[in-house]
C-alpha cells in the first residue's frame, strides 16, 4: 500500500495556515484609549487593584455591573486567579462572590498591546474607558480572543474589571503581550495601582 505523504503534509499546512488567519480575523482591536489626565503621583499610588465583594448566586454580568456599596476585600497585586476548590479571589469563600475591580494599569510603550482574558464566570473588563471584554455568563474556564488594545500615548489608564463566579471552579486571569515582545504573559504586580 502506497502512502501520499505529500498530499497529507499539504493538507496539515493548510489546515496550519487556516487556522492562524482563523486565529489573527478574530482579535478586536480597540483605539482611541486615552491615560489619566493628569497622570496619578507616584508618591500617591498603592500597589494592586481595589475590590468590593458582593455575595449572591448570580447568573449575567449585568447584575454585577449594577451593585453598589458591597464589603471592601484585599487588594489584588495582579490578576491571576484559577482554583478548583479555594476562595475566589481574596474573598472568604468559594461560591456566590462577585465583585468590582477598580484601580489603574500602567502602559509604558506606545504600540499595540494585546490582551487576553480568562474567566469562569462572567467578566466585563475596561481598559481607559474602552470596554474591551464582556463574556456575561455562566461557563467553565475559556479564554477572550486576542483584543489589541493601542496605545498612544503611555502613562497610567483606568482599569476596571466586574467579574462574577457562581459555584464549582472558579478563574479570573488578565495577560498581555506588550508591544515588541511575542511572549504572552500574566500582567505583573508593577502594572497595577489604586
Amino acid at each position: 500500500m502506497k502512502t501520499d505523504f505529500s498530499g497529507k503534509i499539504s493538507s496539515l499546512i493548510l489546515a496550519f495556515a487556516l487556522a492562524a488567519f482563523t486565529s489573527a480575523a478574530l482579535a478586536e482591536s480597540f483605539t482611541g484609549g486615552k491615560p489619566l489626565s493628569p497622570q496619578p503621583d507616584e508618591a500617591n499610588l498603592k500597589p494592586g487593584l481595589s475590590v468590593r465583594y458582593f455575595f449572591e448566586y448570580f447568573g449575567h454580568i449585568d447584575s454585577v455591573s449594577v451593585l453598589t456599596d458591597g464589603m471592601e476585600g484585599e487588594p489584588l497585586m495582579n490578576i491571576a486567579h484559577r482554583t478548583k476548590t479555594g476562595n475566589v479571589l481574596t474573598a472568604d469563600r468559594p461560591m456566590g462572590v462577585a465583585a468590582h475591580i477598580r484601580g489603574m494599569i500602567h502602559l509604558e510603550k506606545t504600540g499595540i498591546y494585546t490582551f487576553r482574558i480568562e474567566s469562569n464566570d462572567g467578566v466585563r473588563a475596561h481598559v481607559g474607558d474602552i470596554k474591551i471584554w464582556t463574556d456575561p455568563e455562566i461557563h467553565g474556564n475559556r479564554w477572550s480572543r486576542p483584543l489589541e488594545y493601542e496605545v498612544v500615548e503611555p502613562g497610567w489608564y483606568d482599569f476596571k474589571i466586574d467579574y462574577y463566579q457562581k459555584k464549582g471552579t472558579s478563574a479570573l486571569q488578565f495577560a498581555w503581550t506588550p508591544p515588541g515582545e511575542t511572549e504572552e504573559e500574566i500582567v505583573p504586580p508593577e502594572a497595577f495601582a489604586h
